[in-house]
């Protein structure tokens, strides 16, 4: 019996390990995010060549004026758009929080896939909102899981 609990163990701790090589979250100034801001995120030359998952996370406060967020996303000399819905149609935030701050992560797809290589770092975000500085927002987090 006792080595029917070990292998459940083993296999719940192997299931649940994070593969996560690179999390982190950048500040964006408190007097709002200006549209020459960038946001830049330089993965450690440690990472591998491999397949990876991406996700972004977006802290903002209640105040946030929209229910979206366009940016930019450039990586290996491509440039893609992001186009995030931080609220649903009724206005609820989908992010979780305490207070008046808010995060919502969600996975991004970056098209073309690429591997991780010296040759894509890094990866910048811009916000291509119409406000001048864009207000509301605090923290965006890039983070890379390998798929193993």
């Amino acid at each position: 019996m006792s080595k029917y609990i070990i292998c459940c163990m083993f296999f719940l701790l192997t299931a649940c390990q994070n593969h996560t090589v690179y999390h982190v979250f950048q500040p964006v100034p408190e007097t709002g995010w200006g549209k020459s801001d960038t946001l830049t995120y330089t993965l450690p030359a440690n990472v591998s060549s491999a397949s990876y998952t991406y996700k972004i996370g977006i802290r903002h406060k209640d105040c946030y004026p929209y229910r979206d967020i366009w940016m930019t996303i450039k990586y290996a000399n491509h440039v893609d758009t992001l186009h995030l819905y931080l609220a649903d149609k009724t206005g609820n935030w989908k992010g979780n929080g305490i207070g008046n701050t808010r995060q919502y992560t969600a996975p991004i797809s970056l098209n073309p896939a690429f591997h991780l290589t010296d040759s894509i770092n890094p990866i910048q975000l811009t916000h291509i909102m119409q406000d001048e500085p864009l207000m509301g927002i605090s923290d965006i987090g890039i983070q890379v899981s390998s798929d193993r």
